[in-house]
């Protein structure tokens, strides 16, 4: 592989674990299924299995909750031909409907990459937690600068990402 085929790989995996992010976040169950190929598996420890049951798993989650977040951070992949691996930290903020504290998560994604018919997806994703937090809810929406601010996140189809090609 020439440079700019590792680098065009690393960026198209580097936008596949964007696009992880945001449909767990969005609740968005079909952009979840297009990041893993057939046959797939997840480890996260409470759910071993395969890619496709997952997705409904975690847009159930998801979706119950009053908001989440979940970014990425540090990234290395490693590419050899159609395969990489790949380390990526993890910070996911949780807050479920009616709780009085909030779930913070570090953690860490390791992942197996295969390119199929030219397209990157994911073939194994485990997921590994570093440290958690459950601090009491402090969440403020309605006070001082908080209440001035109208636009806030949702799942999908709702949320505004969804129309940002519509204006």
């Amino acid at each position: 592989m020439t440079d700019l085929d590792i680098l065009l790989a690393k960026q198209a995996l580097h936008d596949l674990n964007m696009a992880y992010n945001r449909a767990v976040d969005r609740a968005d169950e079909a952009l979840l299924r297009s990041v893993w190929h057939p046959g797939a598996t997840v480890d996260f420890g409470y759910f071993t299995g395969s890619a496709t049951e997952f997705c409904g798993l975690a847009v159930g989650a998801t979706g119950g909750l009053a908001r989440s977040f979940h970014m990425a951070g540090n990234e290395w992949f490693e590419v050899r031909g159609d395969k990489a691996v790949g380390e990526v930290y993890s910070l996911t903020l949780a807050a479920a409907a009616g709780a009085d504290t909030d779930s913070i998560l570090y953690g860490r994604y390791l992942d197996r990459y295969e390119r199929r018919d030219g397209v990157w997806k994911f073939s194994h994703r485990q997921y590994l937690m570093d440290w958690n937090a459950s601090p009491p809810r402090s969440v403020s929406w309605d006070q001082g600068v908080f209440a001035l601010m109208r636009h806030r996140g949702g799942h999908a189809p709702n949320d505004a990402v969804y129309a940002l090609w519509d204006t």
